[in-house]
């Protein structure tokens, strides 16, 4: 059994690059969506972020696919990630209607009318899943966006990372809720 260290500074650190990339879409975003929702501008800020405390297995693509699925509610401001890279890949924004379609991608976001029961068959091995549906990793999805006191925490469900091939920072796990079940291995 692997215990993780916890280690406050890289734990802060993480946070920090959080905070500092979401006041970054704040800046960049306001005068052109002055009424978004600081929820979103987050949730885009975490999208961004996974991709350097998530590891996934070689995938045959020449970009790095983000891909939402169901209404986007991001408004737009997911479009300046395709000015970034990951895994030494463009970042590309997709948008599909139905999980069946996302196959190609890396990260897939489910937004609160999606359940995560249609997410597991649907999707291949080494696709992140991230949703904001209630209960979205307690009940089968990998990441779920919580709101807790006006705040936006994530819960992780470390065991269906690990059945799609997923690696994740021991970084991240530190500063998010495991699902019910999981434990530190």
């Amino acid at each position: 059994m692997v215990f993780f260290a916890y280690d406050s500074l890289f734990a802060r650190a993480i946070v920090d690059a959080v905070i500092k990339t979401t006041l970054l879409f704040c800046l960049i975003f306001n005068a052109a969506h002055g009424s978004d929702d600081l929820e979103y501008k987050i949730k885009a800020a975490y999208l961004y972020n996974f991709t350097k405390f998530i590891s996934w297995p070689e995938k045959d693509s020449e970009t790095f696919n983000l891909c939402i699925v169901g209404s986007d509610p991001f408004d737009g401001l997911l479009a300046s990630l395709e000015s970034k890279t990951a895994l030494n890949k463009p970042i590309r924004v997709h948008r599909y209607e139905h999980a069946k379609q996302a196959s190609g991608c890396h990260i897939v976001y489910f937004d609160k009318e999606q359940l995560p029961a249609e997410i597991a068959n649907a999707l291949p091995e080494g696709t992140l899943t991230v949703g904001s549906h209630a209960f979205f990793a307690e009940t089968g999805g990998m990441i779920g966006f919580v709101l807790e006191e006006e705040k936006i925490r994530l819960h992780i469900n470390l065991k269906a990372l690990k059945r799609s091939g997923l690696g994740i920072s021991a970084k991240l796990i530190e500063v998010s809720t495991l699902a019910e079940g999981d434990e530190h291995e």
